[in-house]
């Protein structure tokens, strides 16, 4: 058959007018908005808890440090005539009820005499702006300056040992309490005398020493 004689077809009005309105007409859109999948929000939130631990644990290393020196400040500042005791006694009977009325906590106050490490006596200091308890123990000669001060409500109780100008600085927590030791005794000792302290201050939350 020849092209000429090819049959051919008039569309109707209506079928142009469709044909004509599909063409014209852009692409479906989706009405759901993207979400991000799943395994991203989880990274991302795994980034997040990361950088919020590693913050603050700097922080709280940060304030311990701080802490550190403080209790070294106020170990120098006993070492100034007349400032080292405000009580003079070796009597732990006589020390404790000393601090009635002084303080807004009562401090344990023991005598490790018979472990080399005899009480001299106590007074009231200041870190940070707060009221310390500070008992003072010698070893051969060496004073040591023990601060003792309550367990805040949201502190966690760590322990930190440091040395700063040539002084060495042991902290522990136990018993609801916070403690530092000062000393130019070394380290080795002055664990010892932390250990002694801390197996007769067993308080409420039932700490025990701390390892050496």
């Amino acid at each position: 058959m020849s092209q000429s004689r090819l049959p051919y077809y008039t569309a109707s009005s209506g079928l142009r007018d469709r044909v004509q309105t599909a063409v014209r007409r852009p692409p479906a859109r989706s009405s759901a908005p993207w979400r991000p999948a799943a395994w991203m929000t989880g990274i991302a939130a795994a980034l997040v808890l990361v950088a919020s631990g590693t913050w603050l644990l700097g922080a709280q290393r940060r304030a311990a440090d701080a802490e550190l020196t403080l209790a070294l400040d106020g170990h120098l500042r006993s070492l100034a005539p007349g400032h080292l005791v405000d009580v003079a006694s070796t009597d732990q009977h006589t020390v404790k009820p000393w601090f009635a009325g002084k303080l807004d906590f009562y401090p344990p106050v023991v005598d490790p005499a018979a472990d080399g490490f005899p009480l001299v006596g106590a007074r009231v200091d200041v870190l940070d702006g707060r009221n310390v308890a500070a008992l003072v123990y010698s070893r051969r000669g060496h004073i040591i300056n023990v601060f003792v001060r309550p367990l805040g409500a949201e502190e966690r109780a760590t322990s930190r040992d440091g040395d700063r100008r040539g002084y060495n600085v042991v902290s522990w927590a136990g018993g609801g309490m916070r403690f530092w030791l000062v000393s130019d005794l070394n380290v080795q000792e002055l664990a010892q005398l932390r250990n002694l302290l801390a197996a007769r201050t067993v308080g409420p939350g039932g700490s025990s020493a701390p390892s050496p």
